[in-house]
């Protein structure tokens, strides 16, 4: 039996917790699913699978490998639809990675922007963390990364680089909501917080700068993402410092957003591969990812490229002043 089909089944599972719902999706028997699954944990000598009620749930063997194997599986896809490309039966996409960010708040507006001149490229998107965004680009799966700082390396272009200083975002009945702003730091000592997790970055220089402020805070909720802090705000789980772009593409009830004294940067650009030449479809959504960036954002400021690599040492001395 093909091990694709195999695996397949297991994500199938995974996702529906049911043998019986995986096989209705699959298209196959029920019993041809279940042989599935028993062959391939006999294969790898570990149960995957346990009972919690009427659903199936994974182990945690079964956890760790869902994402090595949802990964592979979308490599096989988009490495058929780059066959069909190449045989010409379709128009290749543009190949964007890109942080959360900048995918929500400003790849929309600049598809939308570029779709205006001529008819709308295909896209091919994958949302990651910056490391992934940039070893992507230097890996030739993605055409451009649209990632947040540190952006430089040796094997990367820098496209443009801007930034925007990052925001308090508090929820409406908070008594830092009847403020203008700017709202200083110490309005937080002793907060609950909603923080970013992630060790560099704006996360880094948002702790270096409560730090160097002596603002002592509870975080009481964790998150790699920014639409994540605004939903558990919305929930009261407290307030959080955060970058500005995700506000942009959405709109955000039952939260006021402030402007802070000290002043946070959020660094963000476009960068492609450095040596590989750039088709001019994909030069004009990196063009339009500038200016979707420059209309949406009343602070951002345009870095010129003799000062890109001066900014990206400061920000990382910032985020090491803890």
């Amino acid at each position: 039996m093909s091990r694709l089909k195999i695996l397949e089944a297991y994500l199938q599972v995974a996702s529906l917790g049911s043998v019986t719902a995986a096989a209705r999706q699959l298209g196959v028997s029920q019993p041809s699913v279940s042989r599935m699954i028993q062959e391939l944990e006999r294969d790898l000598g570990q149960p995957l699978f346990e009972r919690a009620g009427q659903r199936l749930v994974l182990t945690p063997k079964g956890m760790v490998l869902r994402d090595d194997v949802e990964r592979a599986l979308a490599g096989f896809v988009n490495l058929w639809e780059r066959a069909r490309e190449v045989v010409g039966e379709t128009e290749p996409p543009i190949r964007v990675s890109a942080v959360s960010a900048l995918a929500f708040g400003l790849l929309t507006d600049a598809w939308k922007a570029i779709g205006c001149l001529d008819e709308p490229p295909r896209l091919a998107i994958e949302v990651e963390n910056p490391d992934r965004v940039q070893n992507a680009v230097m890996s030739g799966t993605a055409q451009i990364g649209a990632t947040s700082a540190p952006l430089l390396h040796r094997d990367l272009t820098v496209e443009w680089l801007g930034t925007a200083p990052c925001v308090l975002a508090v929820p409406e009945g908070d008594p830092l909501a009847r403020l203008e702003g700017p709202v200083e730091l110490e309005a937080l000592a002793g907060r609950s917080l909603v923080g970013m997790s992630m060790r560099r970055g704006v996360p880094a220089r948002i702790r270096a700068a409560l730090n160097a402020a002596g603002v002592d805070v509870r975080v009481r909720v964790r998150t790699t993402s920014t639409i994540n802090a605004l939903s558990f705000i919305q929930a009261g789980a407290g307030v959080a410092i955060v970058e500005p772009l995700t506000l942009t593409g959405r709109p955000t009830p039952g939260v006021r957003i402030l402007p802070l004294a000290t002043s946070i940067p959020y660094c963000f650009g476009v960068v492609t591969a450095r040596g590989v030449a750039v088709p001019d479809k994909v030069r004009e959504l990196i063009a339009a990812l500038q200016t979707v960036a420059q209309e949406r954002l009343d602070d951002f400021t345009l870095i010129p490229p003799e000062e890109h690599h001066a900014l990206l040492a400061s920000l990382t001395k910032q985020e090491t002043r803890l």
